[in-house]
C-alpha cells in the first residue's frame, strides 16, 4: 500500500521494481481520498509523458472494508502505460475535487527489451469534431494569428480519446460528448447505446466527477443497433440520453464515465471517454472579421495542425456538409469590420426628468413570470403610473404577475411570437414582424420601452411605427449565443439591427454592454443602474422581526439557515450549489449538520427535475428546494448566509434584496455581480461553476461570524448610498423622457 496524507493507493499487482517486458502494460488497483479529499480521475506520468487512466471502477469490497455508507466504491482504477527499455519511475497522480492533481505514489518497473511493435494506424477526427473546432478557431483567430490559433485548438483534442469500451457481455456506443464539445451553464449533454446480451439494464449513469451519479433516459432505439445485433433482443431499444454537471475547476480533458445497473442492483463502469469540454463564454466569443481567405485558410490551419498531433482528417460528404454549416454561421456572425470600444455617453440620466413624461407608453416584455426582468418593469410601470403616464403591455407569454400589471391599469395583450422563432431566412422573419405588425399597433404611442434581448421585435415595429424606443438589455450574452438553437443563425442580423434601430439602449453594467460592443455602431447607449425598492423591504422588515420568521420556517434557535434565491433554472447554477453543499458535509460536517440550505424558486422544469434527482443522489436531508414564491422576504429575513451560484447575471434583483437584508453574500464572480458586490468588501465571490471554491467561500463565511457581520453591514450601506429606487427611478424616467422626444 502506498500512503499520502490526502489518500491511499494499492496496486494489485506489478510490485515496485519488477521487470516487464518493455510493452504496452496494463496496471490496476485503487486508490481513495483520505477524509477531506475526493479523488475524481487518476492517471500516470513516466518522465513527462502522461497516461489517462480509467478511474471510477465500483468496488463493493472497499466499500465493506471501510465501512462506508454506500454499497459500493467508485475506487477502482486501469491505466495502461507504454514501457522503454530499462528503468520507468511512473508516478501515479490523483485529480483532488478542487482540480488540483497530486503525486499517490510512485513505482519502478524494469522494461526488458523486446522486438519492436507495428506503430497503431492514426485515430480518425469526426467531421462534427472538426467543425466545431473550426468555429473556435474562427473565433480566437480574431486576437491571434491564424497558424497559432488552429494549434492551440488542435491541442484540446484528447488522445486517446476512448479510455474504456464496454466489455461483454456489454456491447455499446457513446455518440456525445464527442473530443471537443461546449457545455452550457455548467451542463453537457450524453448520449448513445447500450445493451447487455442476456440481462435488461436497470438504469444507465454518467458521472464526470465521481460526487454524483445522474441517471439518464432509456428511451428509443438506433435501428442500425438493431440492424448490428439482430441475435440479441436488448439491442432493439437500448437508446440512452439525458445531461450530466461539469464542474468547472475540473482540469481538461474531462473522463465522462457511464455506468449500468442490472436487476441484481450490481454497477459495471462500461464506457469511459476523454472529452474537451468549453463553456458558455468562449461561445461567446466574436468571430473574425469576416474574409473568405480567412475561413479558408483556417481551415487549411486546423487540418495541418491535427494531422501533426496525430490525426487523420477524412475528407468526405460528411466533412464538407460541416464546412458548410460552419461558413453560413461565419458569414452571419461575423463582422465586416473591427468596431473600437464604444465611448461612454451619459452615465445616467438626469436625477429628475428633463420636460415632461410621455404621456402614453407601450410596454414589451418576454414573459410574466416572477422574475428579476418581469419584475423590473413592473416596478418602474407603477413609477410611471403614479406620475400620471398612461400605460399599455404585450407579452410573449402569460404569467402571475399579469394581475398586478392591470391592478396597475394596464392592459394587458399576449401574442404569439412563433412565426419570429421559425424564420429560416432574414427575409422569412422581415415578413412575420410584417404579419405581427398588423396585430399589434405602436402608432398611438409616445414611447415604446422594450425589456431584455427577446423584445428586440419590440423595437422594429416601433420603427416601422414611426415610434421612438427604448431598449433595455439584461442579458450578459451576445444575441448568437442568446439565440443558439433557437432561431436560424441567417435571421440574426435582423436582431442586430436593433440595437442601430432603437431611438436608445440602455445596459445596467459595463460588463454586460462589453458583449454587444460590435453592435453599437452609434453613439445611442449608456449604463443605467438597476434599482431595489428599499422602502418597501425595509417596512417588511420592521414589520416582521426576524424570530417570527425563523418561526415561521420552523427554524430551531440553533439552525443557519443558508439560501439559494432565484428562479430555479441551469443559469442559476443550483446543481454548483447543490454540489458545494454536498462538499461541505464531506469537509466540515458538524458544520453543515448545524444548517439548512434552501434554493427557492422552484417550478415544474426539466431542470428543476434535474436537480431534485441529484439532490436524491446526494442524499442531504438538509438540502432542498422550495416552490418559487411570491413574499422570498421571509426567507431573506430569517437568512444567515445568501448565496447566489449564477453563471450569467447582469444586475440581479436577488443580490440587492440580500444586500438590502444585510445579510453576508457568497456569489460568482460574473459580469455585473462585481459591480454591485465588490470582492471582499460586500461579498465573498468566486469562480462561476466552481463548486469547491464555493463550498470554500460558504465554509469560510459560516465560520467567521466577523467577516459575515462586516459583509452584511457593508452590503447594506452600499445599497442605500447606490440602488435605491427613490434615486434610481427618477433617473430612468428621464431617460424614457428624453427618448420620447428622441433627444437622448
Amino acid at each position: 500500500m502506498h500512503e499520502t496524507v490526502q489518500a491511499l493507493l494499492v496496486l494489485d499487482d506489478h510490485a515496485n521494481g519488477a521487470s516487464v517486458p518493455a510493452t504496452s502494460l496494463r496496471l490496476k488497483g485503487w486508490a481513495l481520498g483520505k477524509p477531506g479529499y475526493f479523488l475524481t480521475d487518476l492517471r500516470v506520468r513516466r518522465e513527462g509523458v502522461i497516461f489517462p487512466g480509467f478511474y471510477g471502477i465500483p468496488r463493493p469490497d472497499l466499500a465493506q472494508h471501510f465501512k462506508a455508507r454506500e454499497a459500493w466504491l467508485p475506487g477502482g482504477f486501469e491505466v495502461e502505460v507504454t514501457l522503454h527499455e530499462g528503468v520507468n519511475r511512473l508516478d501515479f497522480e490523483g485529480c483532488e475535487i478542487t482540480g488540483q492533481w497530486m503525486l499517490l505514489a510512485t513505482v519502478s518497473i524494469n522494461g526488458t527489451p523486446i522486438a519492436p511493435a507495428p506503430r497503431p494506424a492514426p485515430p480518425a477526427i469526426d467531421a462534427h469534431v472538426f467543425t466545431r473546432g473550426l468555429r473556435l478557431v474562427l473565433q480566437q483567430a480574431a486576437g491571434q494569428d491564424i497558424a497559432s490559433a488552429a494549434d492551440a485548438v488542435a491541442g484540446l483534442l484528447p488522445l486517446p480519446h476512448v479510455t474504456r469500451y464496454p466489455a461483454l457481455p456489454f456491447h455499446g456506443h457513446l455518440h456525445h460528448p464527442p473530443m471537443l464539445q461546449r457545455t452550457e451553464f455548467g451542463r453537457v449533454i450524453v448520449e448513445g447505446w447500450l445493451f447487455h446480451e442476456t440481462e435488461k439494464i436497470r438504469r444507465i449513469a454518467a458521472t464526470v466527477d465521481l460526487q454524483a451519479w445522474q441517471v439518464l433516459e432509456q428511451t428509443g432505439s438506433f435501428p442500425y443497433v438493431a440492424g448490428l445485433y439482430p441475435q440479441f433482443s436488448h439491442a432493439a431499444a437500448c437508446r440512452f440520453h439525458g445531461a450530466i454537471d461539469v464542474p468547472a475547476q475540473l482540469p481538461q480533458p474531462l473522463s465522462v464515465r457511464l455506468y449500468a445497473e442490472l436487476a441484481d442492483g450490481r454497477w459495471h463502469l462500461c464506457h469511459v471517454e476523454r472529452t474537451h469540454l468549453y463553456g458558455d463564454e468562449q461561445a461567446k466569443a466574436p468571430f473574425a472579421p469576416f474574409s473568405i481567405s480567412t475561413f479558408v485558410r483556417s481551415v487549411r490551419a486546423l487540418r495541418s495542425a491535427c494531422q501533426q498531433r496525430g490525426f487523420t482528417v477524412p475528407v468526405n460528404r460528411w466533412f464538407l456538409r460541416g464546412l458548410r454549416e460552419v461558413w453560413r454561421e461565419y458569414r452571419a456572425r461575423s463582422p465586416r469590420r473591427l468596431i473600437p470600444e464604444p465611448t461612454l455617453v451619459s452615465s445616467a440620466a438626469p436625477a429628475s426628468p428633463p420636460g415632461p413624461l410621455p404621456g402614453r407608453v407601450q410596454l414589451v416584455t418576454h414573459n410574466l413570470n416572477q422574475e428579476g426582468a418581469p419584475l423590473f418593469l413592473l416596478e418602474y410601470a407603477a413609477w410611471l403610473s403614479r406620475q400620471g403616464v398612461k400605460l399599455s403591455l404585450v407579452s410573449a407569454a402569460d404569467g402571475p404577475l399579469r394581475s398586478r400589471f392591470e391592478a396597475l391599469g394596464v392592459a394587458v395583450r399576449i401574442v404569439d411570437l412563433g412565426a419570429l422563432s421559425k424564420a429560416p431566412s432574414a427575409t422569412a422573419l422581415r415578413s412575420a414582424l410584417d404579419a405581427l405588425a398588423g396585430q399589434v399597433d405602436f402608432s398611438g404611442t409616445d414611447l415604446v420601452v422594450a425589456n431584455t434581448l427577446s423584445t428586440y421585435w419590440g423595437v422594429l415595429l416601433a420603427d416601422r411605427a414611426g415610434r421612438p424606443s427604448l431598449f433595455y438589455i439584461h442579458e450578459s450574452t451576445t444575441p448568437d449565443c442568446f439565440y443558439f438553437g433557437y432561431m436560424a443563425p441567417a435571421t440574426l442580423p435582423v436582431v442586430k439591427s436593433a440595437f442601430a434601430t432603437a431611438t436608445h439602449v440602455s445596459f445596467l453594467t459595463e460588463a454586460t454592454r462589453r458583449y454587444y460592443r460590435p453592435l453599437l455602431s452609434r453613439a445611442n447607449h449608456s449604463l443605467n443602474a438597476g434599482w431595489i425598492e428599499l422602502g418597501r423591504l425595509d417596512h417588511f422588515r420592521s414589520g416582521n422581526p426576524r424570530s417570527e420568521l425563523r418561526a415561521r420556517l420552523g427554524l430551531s434557535a440553533g439552525t443557519r439557515l443558508v439560501v439559494n434565491i432565484g428562479s430555479v433554472c441551469n443559469r442559476k447554477g443550483q446543481h454548483i450549489f447543490a454540489r458545494a453543499v454536498d462538499l461541505l458535509w464531506r469537509r466540515q460536517p458538524e458544520l453543515a449538520a448545524q444548517c439548512e440550505f434552501l434554493m427557492v424558486g422552484g417550478r415544474d422544469t426539466a431542470y428543476d427535475r434535474a436537480v431534485t434527482a441529484l439532490l436524491a443522489d446526494l442524499n442531504r436531508p438538509n438540502l432542498r428546494i422550495v416552490a418559487e414564491t411570491a413574499e422570498p422576504c421571509v426567507y431573506y429575513g430569517a437568512a444567515d448566509l445568501f448565496v447566489c451560484s449564477s453563471y450569467e447575471e447582469s444586475f440581479p434583483r436577488v443580490v440587492l434584496e440580500a444586500m438590502a437584508f444585510s445579510l453576508p453574500i457568497v456569489s460568482t464572480d460574473v459580469h455585473g455581480i462585481p459591480e454591485m458586490a465588490r470582492p471582499e468588501q460586500e461579498a465573498v465571490l468566486v469562480p462561476a461553476g466552481d463548486s469547491s471554491a464555493l463550498a470554500v467561500a460558504m465554509t469560510r463565511v459560516l465560520l467567521d461570524g466577523s467577516l459575515a457581520k462586516r459583509l452584511g453591514t457593508a452590503a447594506r450601506a452600499r445599497v442605500v448610498a447606490n440602488y435605491d429606487a427613490g434615486r434610481l427611478l427618477p433617473q430612468h424616467a428621464g431617460l424614457a423622457a428624453a427618448a420620447s422626444r428622441r433627444a437622448v
